[in-house]
């Protein structure tokens, strides 16, 4: 119960750090926008994205890319090339946009947006690399033949090194975001983004580990993590908070995937899910599942959401009794 009360109190407290002021009106405008989009009300869908990009104080570079999909779809050609500068920011090297959006190389807008996007002088370098560095550094020996047989124990102090950097940046307030350090690719992962993943997942079996919910929370709603992302962190810890998002799960059956299955659950269950969903600016739960339905059914679409997919590798028994319960996702 003490991680509702800690984060009740930073949903009244000013968010005096954020990446993207008002961040929750910006989720729910772009929550709006993918929903007309997987229902392919475009037109709608694009003014939606129009509307919030263009007065919103800052942003996530995954929904300057949809929006700029969707200009191409329709052909609006001035839309698009005001979206694009809202690119300027995010850190992206001109060769990888360069290999995009080719209908509109042809314009001198193209030539002069490349020209702009050489200079981004809000970008952190020094901070960037170190963030860059923390993804890298916790694949190393992962990655490595034995791995954790072999590796255990200095994978263990990497793991406390990162999260020691970790804890530093949120103390001081140098936490960054995509307004810091841009991004790599318009999906906008960053090099913390597996240091959290084995963290939370480590609290779930280390009972001495500090459970970092308030953390998380914070940084949500500071704009500066994408919440089902952040919520699948949280639900990892295997504390209290659940919004349904780790949930959601893939089977690897003896080397085959199966479809994705959702639990059944009972209508209280289901409201408090809601509730926690709320407070992190996030779709309601059977809006998530629409927008994973339309991932599923739409495997070549390179719009993306934030959508967390979750694989379990078991045998057929382990496979049955898990999804007994449960309902295929389709």
């Amino acid at each position: 119960m003490k991680y509702l009360f800690i984060i009740l109190g930073i949903l009244i407290c000013p968010n005096l750090n954020a990446q993207i002021e008002n961040y929750l009106i910006y989720q729910k405008g772009i929550n709006q926008a993918e929903l007309n989009l997987i229902r392919g009300k475009k037109a709608e869908s694009l003014n939606n994205y129009y509307s919030i990009l263009t007065t919103s104080k800052g942003n996530f570079c995954k929904d300057i890319y949809n929006a700029l999909l969707l200009s191409s779809e329709l052909s609006k050609t001035d839309t698009f090339f005001v979206l694009l500068d809202l690119l300027i920011p995010k850190g992206l090297e001109n060769s990888y946009i360069n290999s995009h959006f080719k209908k509109f190389h042809k314009y001198s807008q193209w030539d002069l947006f490349l020209t702009k996007n050489k200079v981004q002088p809000n970008i952190k370098h020094e901070l960037k690399a170190k963030i860059d560095s923390l993804g890298v550094i916790d694949q190393k020996f992962r990655i490595k033949k034995g791995s954790y047989k072999i590796y255990e124990d200095t994978i263990r102090i990497i793991d406390s090194l990162n999260m020691d950097y970790i804890f530093e940046l949120i103390a001081s307030n140098q936490f960054p975001g995509e307004r810091d350090i841009g991004v790599n690719n318009f999906a906008g992962r960053q090099g913390y983004d597996i240091v959290f993943h084995h963290y939370t997942q480590s609290t779930s079996l280390d009972k001495n580990k500090y459970k970092i919910t308030p953390l998380l929370v914070n940084l949500v709603l500071q704009g500066k993590l994408l919440p089902n992302k952040a919520s699948h962190w949280l639900e990892m810890q295997n504390g209290e908070f659940t919004a349904g998002v780790f949930d959601v799960l893939c089977f690897d059956v003896n080397g085959k995937e199966t479809a994705h299955f959702v639990p059944k659950y009972d209508k209280r269950k289901k409201v408090i899910i809601n509730e926690y969903r709320k407070w992190l600016g996030m779709e309601s739960l059977d809006e998530y599942y629409e927008k994973f339905r339309f991932q599923i059914n739409n495997p070549k679409s390179n719009y993306i959401f934030d959508l967390q997919r979750n694989i379990l590798t078991v045998n057929d028994e382990v496979f049955k009794k898990f999804t007994s319960n449960m309902i295929e996702l389709r």
